[in-house]
């Protein structure tokens, strides 16, 4: 008996809560896709701006690369010999 109750409870309480969802849809504004719009423009400018930075550091990396010595080519400076441990 206990259990036919708190079924019927439950089908009870669903019931309701989709009507009550039903009802509270009408309500809503349908202005989706105007905030659609905005969020895509958004979006676009985003990417543009992280292109920008991209390429922005391709160039910085590309200018380094031509200043640093070749790989080879690194000498290493002499000691201090103040710095040096004594023996």
């Amino acid at each position: 008996m206990l259990t036919l109750l708190a079924g019927g409870a439950l089908v009870l309480s669903l019931g309701l809560n989709v009507l009550l969802l039903q009802n509270h849809a009408d309500y809503l504004p349908d202005d989706t896709s105007e905030e659609l719009a905005v969020t895509t423009a958004e979006l676009h400018l985003a990417q543009r701006l992280l292109l920008q930075c991209q390429g922005q550091q391709q160039r910085q990396d590309s200018l380094l690369a031509q200043l640093s010595p070749p790989a080879g080519d690194v000498s290493l400076p002499e000691p201090n010999p103040a710095l040096l441990p004594l023996r």
